[in-house]
This record gives C-alpha cells, sequence and structure tokens, in this order.
C-alpha cells in the first residue's frame, strides 16, 4: 500500500507540473516611455498623464495609444489583431486597468489627448465622483462603451507641451515635426 500511495502521490505531480507548463503567461500591460512611445493610430507623443491605453496581442506585441479614443479607432480597422488583452490607465492614479474591468465617464467637455472626452476610472464609485466634481459627464460601463459612436472633438484636445495643436511643419521629407517647444517628435505624412 505504501508503494501505490507513493506511485499516486508522484503521478499526481507530474500531471500538475505537466498542466503548468502548458500555460502561458497573461499578457501584461507595458510601461509608457515619454521619451519614445508614439500613438500607433495617430503617431503623437504619448505622455503618462492618465490617458493611455494598449493591447498586447497574442504574439505578445503591445500597441499604444495616447488617448482611448485612437484604440478604439486602430481596433476598428484592424479586426485581423488578436489581442490578447486591452488596457487603460486610470485617470486619476495612472494605473494600468483591465479595459473591461474599468468604469468609464463620456464628458466631451473635460479634455484628453485626442479629444474623445472618455475618461477611465477602477470603478463606478471613482467616475461618479469625477462626474460631480466636474459637473458633467455620463458613467458607462464596458459594454456601453463597445456601443459608444467614437467621435474626436479637436476643441477638446489636451494642449501639448511647447505647442498648440495644428502647429506642425512638414520637412523636405514629408514628415511632419513639432514647431516649437524641445520637443522632436515626427509623425507620419498623413
Amino acid at each position: 500500500m505504501t508503494k501505490r500511495f507513493w506511485m499516486s502521490i508522484l503521478s499526481f505531480c507530474l500531471v500538475v507540473v505537466l498542466a503548468a507548463c502548458g500555460q502561458k503567461a497573461e499578457a501584461q500591460p507595458q510601461p509608457i516611455d515619454e521619451k519614445v512611445d508614439t500613438c500607433t493610430q495617430c503617431h503623437m507623443a504619448i505622455k503618462n498623464n492618465g490617458y493611455a491605453a494598449q493591447y498586447v496581442t497574442a504574439d505578445g506585441k503591445a500597441l499604444k495609444f495616447d488617448d482611448l479614443g485612437c484604440l478604439h479607432k486602430y481596433e476598428s480597422e484592424h479586426k485581423e489583431d488578436k489581442i490578447a488583452a486591452s488596457f487603460v490607465q486610470d485617470s486619476q492614479s495612472k494605473e494600468w486597468l483591465k479595459l473591461e474591468n474599468a468604469s468609464y465617464v463620456l464628458a466631451s467637455t473635460v479634455p484628453t489627448p485626442m479629444g474623445y472626452g472618455v475618461h477611465a476610472f477602477k470603478d463606478t464609485a471613482a467616475s461618479n465622483a469625477f462626474v460631480k466634481e466636474k459637473g458633467t459627464g455620463t458613467v458607462m460601463s464596458y459594454t456601453d462603451l463597445q456601443k459608444y459612436d467614437w467621435k474626436m472633438d479637436k476643441g477638446n484636445m489636451m494642449p501639448m507641451e511647447g505647442m498648440k495643436h495644428g502647429q506642425m511643419k512638414q520637412n523636405e521629407a514629408g514628415q511632419h515635426h513639432m514647431q516649437q517647444g524641445d520637443m522632436n517628435m515626427k509623425t507620419a505624412h498623413q
């Protein structure tokens, strides 16, 4: 009986180890590097300001966005991407949240980087507090967000350090670059 007992224990351990080897690590958000990260959609610099978003593909590639609206626009234009997980920064704490777990506020008169007007929070209580503080906005769930008609309002874009939106100059190579400030950001010609 002792031999049978130990064989059962050994077999159980072997099954557990083999099962663990077959599991893939859960996709994790990648940190924002303000010196090099640009939005995959609009090619603007990404700030670690509580509005960044990203998704990680099944093969581990992180696509980063300066505004949640840019993520949704890009995702709708690239349906072939196999997304392992999507993340958004909490507008207050700047912590990464899974897109499906966050609570949202549509407050189109409160600026966001690209003027989409959607702000993310860790929970509904934080969303309600934001609406109360700002005196405007509608609390939305992840399901509501999927039905939202994403529209950019250029009048409610956050100003970038050292420049105003629209102040871009084209160089001889057809690339846009900042005219003012100490930023040396380039964007693809659109």
